[in-house]
């Protein structure tokens, strides 16, 4: 990293990063619309994966010591993060983070579909808001990836128990991006489809996936909206894999499923039985009611094995940060030990470290050994197949 890096002014977007930027937020912000009843779009032009090499991709080569790096972050004295809405997040990341380094962290936390859009006009704009950011598959591999708004994570971990293989369950620190350099994945959770309020449900009166499409369940079953990104969109996409999309749309379609877009709302409803199955419901955001003494199930469905996932867990640097270096030091804290698990047990999610036991997580999150899973974190997965699926769920349930 160059060492007047921090006090350089933002450099304006070129017109090739104008236009790829504009392309990519297009195509995103269509998917956006058509989730909110729009009708969907024409698909825009695909943007090669392959993102662009930038000066901060070499910054290891500079031979930068944490120490001066941590002296020029304090300098800068603050970071701005974007993650999930969850309160938890919110509350323990800018704490933890400030009480280990000194250095403020701005958080902003919500949807990052509509984030990663906003991020869009704003970028084109010459505004550069955010320096780092932990979001879902969704918006990282598609959009943040293709669209020339990151630097490399993999040269700005200088911390030896981050880049030490032998802390990660993969060997390495785990990037999912085809270049192994911008996207660096956290979490890796078993995505249980189905969840059910045991108060008003019993496991064995859904044996399979079938069986949701049984008359008695119909006006019963919630879920997140899986036409825009996010867990619903990752169980939906689970669903249609394993039964098809004459399956997805009995259920979703004729089952009269209620959608929603906030976690929070979709536990609550399953906590109160208003709906009491859900699909893809965000299992930290059950944990208040499971301390008020309510239980519910994660299901093992048969015919539609549960898939695996990271929740808020892509870690991404964004080029041309208003805070570099405190933006390097939060990626290094982030995949530490210590800030692997504060984050997971903030989120809920299974670490992707080797040295972090989630002692705190119900053992239906972890995924078990022999077992095939659907990968939705994967790269291929997510730019090709699940793009196709989320404009087969728009189209739907518009």
């Amino acid at each position: 990293m160059s060492g007047n890096r921090e006090h350089a002014a933002p450099q304006q977007l070129s017109r090739r990063q104008v236009l790829r930027a504009s392309l990519a937020t297009a195509a995103w912000s269509a998917l956006v619309l058509a989730g909110c009843g729009s009708a969907a779009a024409p698909a825009g032009p695909r943007v090669s994966s392959a993102a662009p090499e930038t000066p901060a991709a070499k910054a290891g080569d500079s031979g930068q010591s944490w120490d001066a790096l941590l002296a020029a972050a304090k300098v800068e004295g603050k970071v701005v993060v974007h993650g999930p809405p969850d309160p938890n997040a919110r509350k323990e990341l800018p704490a933890r983070f400030k009480e280990r380094f000194g250095i403020e962290m701005e958080y902003i936390g919500g949807n990052s579909a509509e984030f990663v859009s906003r991020l869009g006009a704003e970028r084109a704009a010459g505004q550069y808001t955010v320096d780092a950011m932990l979001t879902g598959a969704d918006p990282a591999h598609p959009v943040l990836l293709t669209s020339g708004w990151l630097d490399a994570v993999k040269p700005a971990l200088l911390l030896p128990e981050v880049t030490d293989g032998k802390n990660w369950k993969a060997g390495k620190p785990w990037f999912r991006d085809p270049e192994g350099q911008y996207l660096l994945h956290l979490f890796n959770s078993v995505q249980s489809a189905v969840t059910i309020n045991t108060a008003m449900v019993r496991p064995e009166n859904i044996p399979t996936a079938d069986s949701l499409l049984d008359g008695r369940w119909k006006g019963k079953i919630a879920a997140f909206d899986p036409s825009t990104p996010g867990i619903g969109l990752a169980i939906a996409s689970a669903l249609y894999v394993a039964k098809g999309a004459d399956y997805c749309a009995k259920l979703y379609q004729g089952q009269n499923v209620a959608l929603t877009r906030d976690y929070t709302q979709g536990a609550d409803w399953l906590a109160h039985g208003t709906y009491p199955i859900g699909l893809g419901v965000g299992q930290n955001y059950l944990e208040p009611f499971k301390s008020a003494g309510l239980t519910f199930a994660a299901l093992d469905l048969p015919d539609a094995p549960n898939a695996i996932g990271g929740g808020f867990g892509v870690v991404s640097l964004m080029n041309h940060a208003s805070h570099p270096n405190a933006a390097r030091v939060f990626v290094n804290w982030i995949a530490s030990k210590e800030g692997v698990t504060v984050y997971s047990k903030a989120e809920g999610q299974v670490p992707a470290r080797s040295d972090v036991e989630p002692t705190w997580l119900d053992a239906s999150q972890i995924p078990k050994p022999g077992i095939h899973y659907l990968d939705t974190y994967d790269h291929d997965f997510v730019v090709n197949q699940r793009t196709k699926i989320s404009e087969f769920f728009a189209r739907l349930l518009k």
